[in-house]
């Protein structure tokens, strides 16, 4: 009798032990798995994960004058292009790729949201940043307001760009990148496009980091 309850006594914790080591090894597996998913999946092309930047508070001017800040790039998507109106090439051009894009994806226009972000705020006022966006469509958003209001955005992105010195006729170019800096509905940047930029990239690529960062969730 005592021996066999000496048995029973010595199977129940092994019973127990080597459940819980099922049990861990499952979950080693699990997460295993996953985190090769994750890494296979983080490929995409121009996606920031895991660890996407989360902005500070900001706050600019958009082309109506009112203030736009963090609060503004909550629930949509957003693209944001750095550039500026008296650019000759790189900004009218991908301007101009992205109202293409934009009108593709109409049916989702209620949660996307393009913003030119001026690096000229000499030359580029509320005013002449109403008129551009609105050349390419009247849903783009133009932000402006001055260097040191646009340093609280363009700082935190990451975003360089150097202004020449003027020529005889009182004009001047400026370098800037020709990325795309892609912001998910938290406000969150979680990707940026690189160029060339053309509608069909754009879309692919947006797709793919859309429908990546919804499995996440």
């Amino acid at each position: 009798m005592l021996d066999k309850l000496s048995k029973n006594m010595f199977l129940i914790p092994t019973v127990i032990i080597l459940t819980i080591l099922v049990i861990s090894a499952g979950f080693y597996v699990s997460l295993k798995q996953a985190q090769q998913s994750k890494q296979v999946k983080s490929n995409i092309e121009g996606l920031f994960w895991p660890n996407p930047k989360k902005l500070n508070e900001f706050s600019v001017l958009d082309q109506y004058g009112h203030n736009f800040s963090l609060n503004q790039m909550k629930g949509k998507w957003s693209f944001i292009f750095f550039g500026y109106s008296h650019c000759p090439d790189i900004c009218p051009i991908t301007m101009s790729v992205m109202a293409d894009f934009y009108k593709e994806l109409i049916g989702e226009s209620e949660q996307l949201q393009v913003i030119f972000a001026s690096v000229d705020s000499k030359r580029d006022t509320l005013e002449n940043l109403s008129q551009y966006v609105h050349y390419f469509n009247p849903d783009f958003i133009g932000l402006g307001g001055g260097d040191e209001m646009m340093s609280s955005l363009t700082s935190q992105i990451g975003v360089a760009y150097y202004i020449n010195k003027e020529n005889e006729n009182e004009d001047y170019l400026v370098d800037h990148s020709a990325s795309i800096f892609l912001f998910d509905p938290l406000g969150r940047m979680v990707g940026k496009l690189s160029p060339p930029h053309t509608q069909k990239k754009i879309i692919q690529q947006f797709t793919k980091i859309k429908n990546f960062i919804y499995e996440q969730s």
